[in-house]
């Protein structure tokens, strides 16, 4: 028996060197489709929260800067609002803003506003605010038209640690993006027995200063505000904010700059065998009709960062009556499936102490 071991070992060793060597490029990527089903993402952290939502609304002091434009900055978003055709519904939403006495001019502003636009068959129609129109606004009232949602949520220390592995494992998810010294006050947190706030204390710096807030600034969108997750610095990178766009700040990413550093830094996960974790990207496309063996950036509508549980962070577009904020993941899909009936999905993880490094060849990139 030893013998014959020994002699089919001689033979299949004569085998495998008979056999060409396979070179990298000759192995076959692994084919990861396109997630299309929210039920086939799995969570590795679920704690119990307490989760309160709340709305939160833009500054009146913002609302007027984006209404006067005092610094004549481009890059100042104007406020625009969804007004009604029907008089009715103008009426009432003249009512519902208008300055004290200031209804019926307001409202016969709106109606020039929709006129200039010409006719239309949509029921309302987005108009433009100008510098002008500040008189006639109560800017309290603007503020909570423009009102969005933020999930406030809260971990209970005494569940969460009834559980080591888990507590274990958030640690461990959390030593990848917080910094010692955010660890530190966790873990004494977590041993005086006091709530965590997701906000408060599970969020890096620039989204722990960022979440619930408005800014005034036209550009910086839901790539910023992912790649500011991991490194507030990194949008600001010459090598990687390459393109400047008339018009918009300077913040703001271009999705060939955010294909770019994912493709630098990042690699892909199978969500249909590895949960998500704490700091995964999520990468919302419009998956084309046909059949591809590469992915076109251009494919790219949304993205937004996991945390655990049901949550993401995020900011739903490039302009700043959208907020930096908590959402669920399943509330930004169903958004996102609203406007693109093709939605697909792809998870990718930050390699750890990614650098971003520019490719070889740059001509191929058209901006």
């Amino acid at each position: 028996m030893i013998v014959f071991k020994a002699r089919f070992g001689l033979v299949l060793a004569a085998l495998l060197l008979s056999l060409p060597a396979l070179a990298v490029t000759d192995y076959q990527a692994v084919d990861i489709p396109f997630t299309k089903e929210l039920a086939d993402v799995k969570a590795s952290l679920t704690p119990a929260v307490r989760d309160e939502i709340e709305k939160i609304y833009i500054p009146q002091k913002k609302l007027r800067t984006r209404l006067t434009n005092p610094k004549n900055d481009p890059t100042i978003e104007p406020i625009a609002l969804t007004v009604p055709r029907s008089e009715s519904g103008l009426n009432q939403l003249a009512e519902k803003l208008a300055a004290p006495g200031k209804a019926k001019e307001l409202g016969e502003n709106l109606l020039a506003k929709i006129k200039k636009n010409g006719p239309s068959s949509k029921d309302s129609i987005r108009v433009e605010l100008k510098a002008e129109d500040a008189a006639l606004l109560n800017l309290k009232a603007l503020s909570r038209e423009l009102g969005k949602e933020n999930h406030q949520v809260t971990l209970s220390t005494r569940d969460l640690t009834t559980n080591a592995d888990q507590w274990g494992e958030m640690k461990n998810q959390l030593s990848y993006l917080l910094s010692k010294e955010q660890l530190s006050k966790i873990n004494k947190k977590v041993r005086n027995g006091s709530d965590l706030s997701l906000e408060e204390d599970m969020l890096p710096p620039f989204p722990k200063r960022m979440a619930g807030k408005f800014i005034v600034y036209r550009g910086p969108n839901c790539f910023h505000a992912s790649l500011s997750f991991y490194d507030q610095q990194m949008p600001k990178s010459p090598e990687i904010n390459i393109k400047e766009e008339e018009g918009y700040h300077r913040s703001m990413i271009n999705y060939d700059e955010l294909w770019r550093v994912i493709s630098n830094q990042f690699y892909e996960i199978d969500p249909r065998h590895n949960p998500l974790k704490y700091g995964d990207l999520m990468v919302f496309f419009q998956v084309p009709d046909h059949a591809s063996k590469t992915i076109n950036f251009k494919w790219i509508r949304h993205t937004s960062v996991y945390l655990f549980g049901p949550y993401t962070y995020s900011k739903g577009s490039k302009s700043p009556s959208t907020p930096y904020s908590v959402k669920t993941l399943a509330e930004e899909w169903d958004q996102w499936q609203a406007m693109v009936p093709t939605l697909g999905m792809r998870i990718y993880r930050r390699q750890v102490n990614g650098q971003a490094e520019l490719p070889m060849g740059r001509d191929d990139w058209i901006y």
